[in-house]
């Protein structure tokens, strides 16, 4: 079965960051496993507020196939898309609930990871 390594913004470990993803203080990893993640470390974010760019974090998220937020800007969602990863929007507060939500969409659509 696939593993899937998912990222969410955040600033308190808890709760989906709102606003520019880039700019949280962590990102809550997750390894999703069919319908059953794992969270595996809340990582800092050491270039949260030193770049305009906001495509320069995915460099702390090479390893992650999908990335939750809030919000992504369009040029962000491209950005990541180009690069082969899923940026998925939720209006789920919980980052635990977030990563289940993207867990049963992917369900949903009989997508196995």
């Amino acid at each position: 079965m696939l593993t899937l390594r998912i990222g969410v913004a955040t600033d308190d470990g808890k709760t989906v960051k709102r606003g520019d993803f880039s700019e949280s203080k962590f990102f809550a990893i997750y390894d999703l496993t069919g319908r059953t993640p794992t969270r595996v470390e809340l990582r800092p974010n050491p270039l949260r507020g030193k770049s305009k760019d906001p495509m320069r974090v995915l460099r702390i998220l090479g390893d992650c196939d999908v990335i939750i937020s809030m919000e992504f800007a369009p040029e962000s969602i491209k950005d990541m898309e180009a690069k082969g990863i899923i940026a998925h929007e939720t209006k789920k507060k919980d980052v635990d609930k977030s990563v289940l939500e993207f867990a049963e969409e992917l369900a949903r659509l009989g997508v196995r990871s």
